[in-house]
């Protein structure tokens, strides 16, 4: 009996899906679950699933409306039956020896989840943060753990996590569906507080595809201002989701600096009027979870509370030449800081 199903959403992406699914027939580990979902496809996407059906009896698919990626991947989880999920996108592929490592990883540690890291594609890629993020170090957490939420390379994407299914069913964990680009920040902050152990590990097996042509990353990567007000509404879910939990007031002040590194450091560096149309949005959002005497007073970094106080809480926010020195000045800062994290947790291996 197989014991990881492997969820694949597909949508329009018939030129990159026999590679996809040729890794998963490729697998050290032959006995796996395949559940493809068709999320409506209007290209020649279903041929190729039809042909992958035939082919190779473990590959399920399931055609279901459009609704985007959360929503395939919800369905996916719904179907699953074996004892841990986990996600390749149709667009990716999965090393040779991938379910056999995240089989063996997850029974060894009795984690809830696994977190592993990954390849580029194309290989020549030169990205310092998609390097740092994907690989992670050998390590085990139990409960929560602020290093591990903030401070590792745990996030974000979904795709190099592998969870026991009942955890995820346990817990009421599914992938938010009004949440258009960036649905694997909240899924991770849903994750992590909630598992009683999680493991992370240096091996890579996966292959991400940087942004294809066509993508949605790429789409929106194109217009600055509307990411950055998605990435207001992921900082929504997150807090909602962790006020559902219980888990506010346990480590606020990382959840700041995550937050204005996600939203403000960015939104400082766009002319006046996108600047202040994700302001006033950010502003809308924190002041629904906290005052402002207790978001002024939170004992984070000097940059990062004039990022909270002037650049978002203020009314009439901060005009372009202070924008420029504050970030400036924000990136020297956090430089260092995250120097000195790093520079710590080599010292802990």
């Amino acid at each position: 009996m197989s014991r990881i199903s492997v969820l694949v959403p597909v949508y329009n992406v018939e030129g990159y899906l026999d590679e996809c699914l040729g890794s998963l027939a490729d697998q050290s580990l032959a006995d796996i679950d395949i559940i493809c979902v068709n999320d409506g496809s209007t290209d020649g996407s279903r041929a190729v699933l039809a042909k992958w059906e035939q082919r190779d009896p473990r590959v399920r698919v399931i055609d279901k409306p459009n609704g985007g990626l959360s929503s395939a991947r919800n369905a996916g989880i719904d179907a699953a039956t074996t004892e841990y999920v986990c996600f390749l996108d149709s667009d990716d592929r999965f090393h040779p020896n991938a379910c056999a490592e995240m089989v063996r990883l997850l029974d060894q540690t009795g984690a809830d989840v696994l977190t592993f890291g990954s390849t580029l594609n194309p290989p020549e890629t030169r990205d310092q943060w998609l390097e740092f993020v994907l690989s992670p170090r050998d390590a085990v957490f139990e409960g929560y753990d602020s290093g591990l939420m903030f401070h590792e390379a745990s996030r974000p994407f979904s795709w190099r996590t592998a969870c026991r299914r009942d955890f995820l069913v346990e817990k009421g964990i599914r992938f938010e569906e009004d949440v258009r680009f960036g649905e694997d920040q909240v899924f991770d902050f849903a994750i992590y507080p909630r598992a009683s152990r999680t493991a992370l590990s240096s091996e890579k097996l996966y292959e991400y595809r940087v942004a294809r042509e066509g993508s949605l990353m790429a789409r929106m990567n194109a217009d600055v201002t509307a990411k950055m007000l998605e990435h207001v509404n992921i900082v929504d879910h997150i807090l909602k989701d962790w006020q559902r939990g219980g888990f506010m007031g346990m480590d606020d002040e990382n959840l700041i600096e995550f937050i204005m590194e996600f939203v403000m450091r960015e939104a400082i560096r766009q002319d006046d009027a996108g600047y202040r149309k994700i302001a006033a949005a950010m502003r809308s959002v924190l002041l629904s979870f906290w005052d402002e005497k207790t978001l002024s007073s939170m004992d984070v970094l000097a940059t990062t509370r004039a990022m909270v106080t002037k650049a978002t809480l203020a009314p009439k926010g901060m005009g372009a030449a202070a924008r420029r020195a504050l970030a400036v000045a924000y990136y020297q800062e956090h430089k260092h800081a995250d120097f000195m994290l790093r520079l710590e947790r080599r010292f802990r291996r």
